[in-house]
């Protein structure tokens, strides 16, 4: 009668002991937590061309031109003069803070004027030739 309950147990699928040794469930215990260890650190640290790459800077009401000339306070860009304010917001394309000595000629600009003066540039972004 008892080796019929086991035979019936065994049948289902139901054993009075675990089948799996300790170390056998370590070892199985051990590969799951490095699987998720690797696939959790392939996910954090994924890299793509587009991440090296700068921000786009919003450049919402900016006039697009190329330095023609510079002068002691003023620029020309596309042939037209344009006055640099004492207190302009000059950035590089990376977005960093631009010193005005560095400006060339040649240089791509961004710039945004002052409303009351539309010959004063207050801001502007300058993508520098390589």
């Amino acid at each position: 009668m008892m080796e019929d309950v086991y035979r019936r147990e065994r049948r289902k699928g139901f054993y009075q002991g675990s089948r799996m040794g300790r170390q056998r469930r370590l070892c199985v215990r051990a590969g799951i937590m490095l699987l998720a260890v690797a696939v959790l650190s392939v996910t954090a640290i994924g890299f793509t061309q587009a991440d090296d790459q700068p921000f786009p800077t919003v450049a919402v009401g900016y006039q697009n031109g190329t330095i023609t000339a510079l002068h002691e306070k003023t620029l020309d860009i596309d042939g037209r003069t344009y006055a640099v304010m004492p207190d302009v917001v000059m950035l590089d394309q990376h977005g960093e803070a631009l010193d005005p000595g560095r400006l060339m000629v040649s240089a791509e600009v961004k710039f945004h004027v002052k409303k009351e003066q539309s010959n004063m540039i207050e801001k502007m972004i300058v993508t520098l030739p390589f």
